[in-house]
């Protein structure tokens, strides 16, 4: 079982620069993947879809990427030596023209920006791929551990609260069926008051209490409850994603506990009730964060 909380970065040497990965996953119903990645590198966008789409199937994921050091060497700087020229010819010729005489500070008059190409080093980020690939495995590593760590400790307090709400349902299954022998007992004393002893059919007694009973039989929901809880179980071990399987799971259980509590006419059995409900409603909580 993993949680959908999990932080992890790598950074190392790609191509003849450095390179920072960061990974963050929170909680999310659906799956929703943000990139956030520099312009010039915009080509890779889909080769890290794709890597997150297989690593984390819900969640919301952020991917960060800074370069470190240029992954091509730097930046490249020359002198438009031609535009220079141009410009000094203009700047001597007004200086010529007005009459100007002394030492002038070409640089100032014109602007140095104006001259020098500062230009960075390109190439290509998809022939650094495998490079790139193997830092966001590394960070996505990080993620997955810390979910599994936090996932671990769901999972236990998962299967306290699951091994507490089978006990209550238990209790509720004893607790029917000693309501149906009261209907039973009460459907003897009506009629032996009016009969001999002798001439009392168990047998019309006991369907005359089921019919009465009838309308507060729970037997078919404390069976699909204890099925669910089972299945419930089960999923929490499987080595996959199963957060949408138990939610679905936990709104069903939470269906036959409401069935119980509308059916059940009797005090003991609707407290259990909201004891179930209590424990289902913190399991769902739970469930929230996990992939």
């Amino acid at each position: 079982m993993r949680s959908m909380t999990g932080y992890g970065t790598a950074e190392g040497r790609v191509g003849m620069g450095r390179l920072f990965v960061e990974i963050k996953s929170v909680n999310h119903r659906f799956s929703e993947y943000n990139i956030k990645i520099p312009p010039r590198m915009g080509i890779l966008e889909s080769y890290i879809r794709k890597y997150l789409q297989g690593a984390f199937q819900r969640g919301k994921v952020d991917v960060f990427f800074k370069e470190r050091e240029p992954l091509f060497g730097g930046v490249t700087v020359s002198a438009d030596m031609e535009l220079a020229r141009r410009y000094l010819r203009i700047v001597q010729r007004v200086r010529s023209e007005l009459g100007l005489k002394g030492e002038f500070d070409f640089f100032s008059a014109v602007g140095l920006d104006r001259i020098l190409r500062v230009e960075e080093r390109e190439g290509s980020y998809e022939k650094l791929w495998r490079q790139i690939e193997a830092l966001l495995e590394k960070a996505g590593r990080h993620v997955v551990e810390m979910q599994k760590r936090e996932g671990a400790h769901i999972m236990r307090d998962q299967k306290r609260r699951l091994a507490r709400l089978s006990s209550l349902v238990d209790r509720i299954g004893r607790q029917s069926g000693r309501v149906l022998d009261q209907h039973i007992e009460r459907v003897r004393r009506k009629v032996s008051a009016g009969q001999e002893a002798a001439s009392i059919d168990e047998q019309r007694i006991q369907q005359e209490a089921a019919i009465l009973s009838g309308r507060q039989d729970i037997a078919e929901e404390i069976t699909r409850l204890r099925s669910h809880i089972a299945q419930y179980g089960d999923l929490m071990e499987r080595d996959e994603p199963v957060g949408r399987k138990l939610d679905f799971l936990l709104q069903e259980m939470n269906r036959e506990v409401n069935t119980i509590g509308a059916k059940a006419a009797d005090a003991r059995v609707s407290q259990l009730v909201v004891e179930c409900k209590a424990e289902l409603e913190r399991l769902k909580e739970q469930v929230q964060n996990v992939e």
